[in-house]
């Protein structure tokens, strides 16, 4: 009896060694996004084996989500594209991988959400492979091409610069529709994510259609040069960049509902005392005109990833990060904020010390939505294929030893809201810029105003009966009638 006594506890020990050590193995997984950005410049999605091998990492990781880059210079990453398909020694062939729609099998058999990068400004690189290919954009509308056709941007200085320049509508629509031909083609992506969504500094955005609109909504005369510092100026470039925001939100809402949309945005420096009245100074609003905080509060990102790329051992860095956190503590708006961790900068240690201080709650029990890595190549400094491996397993071990899902974010999920777009029109002509009044179940809710190619589109407006009536300069209405119904975008 004594025998079979020992014998059975030392089953029971036996079995108890092998159950998870931590605390958290029989918890119901939490709500919190832990990304990987997956650039093209290195290995990581070139065949199938990278894939592979990608996958099985962020799982043994603990984590929950790969942003995968699809786009970086008016290429595509994917098959299935309005541009041409990326071309590079390691990329294994068309014919036998598709790169994205093999990386959106095995993430989600494993559990995984996949979104597509996007790089939506560098356009036109001559170093690049694609450099005067037919089908590229840049052969037909970029910086060696003459105004009205070029779509790319110049500077202060009458430099031309292969960027896109978001004053020009042409470069907007073709951007609209690599969006929208990229979601039909891959239904099954969960999210979208920008990158450069942005000028590249203040000196930028002197393509000359841009200046021409400024100077006419301005009643300047259409030669004039407006100054780099010139207030109304730099709320034009701001304005353009946030209209493209919407547009590209509103666009991808209207066929996939459930899709999420991020964008990795600009946090360089500090900004003095990281209160709200700060904010103006920031590198983001002043000199690339990336107001992402009236993103998140107006309701036109799903998810904000600063890119808080600080190294951890200089102490000006440090706090730098520690400043921004509780920026982004206090700015979440209607929607939400991951921290996008400068990884490749701080050592295994390092970064586990970010990553648990972007996890921690402030005094008023703010807390923030996740973190994310960039990059997959390069997790911590120094690493390599087998100590990334070793880094996965340590992470899944002490900061996200907790099982986490990416999240379901309720504005999504369990929509109360809906929106809007549609076409600018008076007598079935186009009215570029008009006024377009909202009006819902009789009452007077808000003026928009439509864009030069008569796009207007609008979110986070109540369900309802509405009544839309566009305004033409001379005085003429046109009035039209809708339903907005939650969570869905109803198009005119």
């Amino acid at each position: 009896m004594r025998q079979r006594l020992v014998a059975l506890l030392l089953l029971v020990v036996w079995m108890a060694s092998l159950a998870p050590t931590t605390a958290y193995a029989q918890e119901e997984p939490i709500q919190q996004m832990r990304a990987f950005w997956v650039d093209s410049f290195n290995p990581g999605f070139y065949n199938h084996a990278e894939i592979d091998e990608l996958v099985d990492n962020v799982v043994r990781a603990g984590a929950n989500t790969i942003i995968t880059q699809v786009r970086r210079h008016g290429d595509a990453w994917y098959n299935n594209s309005i541009e041409p398909r990326a071309i590079h020694p390691r990329l294994a062939p068309a014919h036998e991988f598709d790169p994205l729609a093999y990386m959106i099998e095995r993430a989600h058999s494993r559990g995984v959400r996949v979104q597509a990068w996007l790089v939506i400004s560098v356009t036109c690189r001559r170093a690049d492979a694609l450099w005067n290919h037919p089908q590229h954009v840049c052969t037909h509308h970029g910086p060696d091409i003459h105004d009205p056709l070029r779509w790319t941007t110049a500077t202060s200085g009458g430099a031309q610069v292969g960027d896109f320049d978001f004053g020009h509508p042409a470069a907007i629509q073709h951007l609209e529709r690599v969006v929208q031909h990229l979601l039909w083609a891959y239904p099954q992506l969960d999210g979208l994510h920008w990158d450069y969504i942005r000028f590249a500094g203040q000196s930028y955005g002197y393509n000359r259609v841009s200046i021409e609109r400024f100077n006419q909504a301005h009643g300047l005369p259409l030669n004039n040069r407006p100054r780099v510092d010139d207030p109304a100026w730099s709320q034009w470039r701001r304005d353009r960049v946030t209209e493209l925001a919407r547009r590209l939100y509103i666009r991808a809402k209207a066929i996939k509902p459930s899709i999420e949309i991020s964008a990795a945005t600009i946090t360089w420096g500090g900004i003095g005392s990281y209160h709200p009245g700060d904010w103006p100074n920031s590198a983001a609003y002043r000199q690339v005109f990336q107001d992402w905080p009236a993103w998140l509060e107006e309701g036109i990102i799903d998810v904000a990833m600063p890119m808080h790329y600080f190294a951890e051992g200089v102490p000006r860095s440090r706090g730098w990060y520690d400043g921004w956190l509780a920026f982004d503590r206090n700015h979440t708006g209607r929607r939400a904020i991951v921290v996008g961790l400068g990884s490749w900068l701080n050592s295994r240690e390092q970064n586990m010390a970010q990553i648990q201080r972007a996890h921690t709650p402030d005094e008023h029990g703010r807390v923030l939505s996740g973190v994310a890595f960039f990059s997959y190549d390069k997790p911590f400094a120094g690493s390599n294929f087998n100590t990334r491996r070793e880094f996965m397993d340590q992470l899944r071990h002490t900061v996200f030893a907790q099982p986490a899902r990416a999240p379901d974010w309720p504005w999504i999920a369990q929509p109360t809201h809906g929106m809007l777009q549609g076409i600018a029109t008076v007598d079935d002509a186009t009215v570029p810029d008009a006024r377009v009044s909202l009006v819902r179940n009789g009452e007077w809710l808000r003026d928009i105003f439509a864009s030069v190619d008569g796009w207007y589109g609008a979110v986070e407006l109540p369900p309802g009966e509405y009544t839309i009536v566009i305004h033409h300069p001379d005085g003429r209405q046109h009035v039209r009638y809708t339903e907005i119904y939650a969570g869905l975008v109803s198009s005119l």
